[in-house]
């Protein structure tokens, strides 16, 4: 719907920077846009978060948190009390269902892993903030962070990385190399990223080299997985059962050369594509350790040559009908019984 907009009945005014909304109003939580219209309002340079709180209508984290999230994006300049200058690398925002947690946490092992080995660890926004203040590699991996995500990442990411780091005890390569990875596959979302990262360590795939093997792994069956779906001339999106069908058919050893024939072979007998009936012949085919093209004309041949013989030996045992007949019609039970009566 249209509105026609009047606002020649304002009173007083205050500026809000453009960039705000061509820039930022789509990465930055509604609260933190409330709290930072109080701040551009107000008539003094020394604002209390407590009061901030009160006039926005949010708690006073959430209004100490606007302030470290605007002043780093550098749409204002804050400091502390003291003089002491925020941290402009403290990028952070709301963490949600926020709970108390110890400042140094336990890592798991993959080997006893539970049920709350995979539950998150909760950071406040105090603890991240002094977490990434006290390490130049977390302050690295959040800007590497964002260079991957190609966006500024949220509290309540930062505390998702955050849990892998500590919790999980991937290193910040192996993260950042999960994330390209996920990015890769256009899941850019630091909850699809999270749950990758537990389910390889719910696997024991941990450390750097094992999390590059997966990948490496994982890339070479989409491929994989791609050409077999183009050669089958497949349109639509396959089901769970049609990728696990692929899967196992390269962990057999067959190419994707060698599913084409089974495709045509599939599609001369029932004139349709039916994976089932595909996975049948390279079942088959893994039985009698065939592998190539040429072992398969082979293997035909060899078909082939046993069907005929098998004919005809059927053809050389089996009774002439039109010899019974004749011998049915000239049957005579005197003559053939030597004359006695029946």
């Amino acid at each position: 719907m249209n509105y026609k907009i009047d606002c020649k009945h304002w009173g007083r005014f205050f500026s809000v920077p453009c960039s705000v909304v061509d820039d930022y109003i789509l990465v930055s939580d509604g609260d933190f846009v409330k709290v930072l219209l109080c701040i551009l309002c107000s008539n003094t340079n020394f604002i209390s978060t407590d009061e901030l709180a009160k006039q926005a209508g949010v708690s006073e984290e959430k209004a100490e948190e606007a302030v470290i999230h605007w002043a780093n994006l550098g749409v204002i300049s804050a400091e502390t009390a003291d003089g002491r200058a925020l941290d402009v690398q403290t990028q952070v925002q709301a963490v949600p269902d926020v709970k108390v947690t110890s400042s140094k946490t336990q890592t798991v092992s993959p080997a006893n892993n539970s049920t709350d080995a995979k539950t998150r660890v909760k950071y406040s926004t105090r603890e991240i903030a002094e977490k990434i203040d006290s390490s130049d590699e977390l302050k690295a991996l959040f800007d590497d962070m964002q260079s991957v995500l190609k966006r500024i990442i949220n509290g309540t990411e930062m505390a998702a990385i955050l849990n892998l780091y500590e919790y999980y005890d991937y290193s910040a390569a192996s993260i950042l190399m999960i994330a390209e990875y996920c990015m890769s596959l256009g899941k850019g979302k630091m909850a699809y990223i999270e749950t990758v990262a537990k389910n390889w360590f719910d696997q024991g795939i941990c450390s750097y080299a094992e999390v590059e093997a997966e990948i490496i792994r994982q890339s070479a069956q989409r491929s994989f997985e791609t050409k077999v779906i183009r050669s089958f001339g497949i349109e639509n999106k396959i089901t769970k059962r049609q990728r696990e069908f692929i899967k196992n058919w390269r962990d057999m050893g067959f190419s994707v050369e060698m599913l084409e024939i089974a495709y045509e072979k599939c599609m001369n007998a029932t004139n349709k594509l039916n994976f089932g009936y595909i996975n049948k012949i390279l079942e088959n085919w893994s039985g009698k350790n065939i592998k190539t093209p040429a072992q398969v004309d082979e293997d035909d041949s060899a078909y082939s040559k046993k069907t005929k013989s098998d004919r005809q030996d059927n053809k050389d045992s089996s009774y002439d009908l039109s010899e019974w007949e004749k011998y049915a019609l000239n049957f005579n039970p005197a003559i053939n019984n030597g004359g006695e009566n029946t």
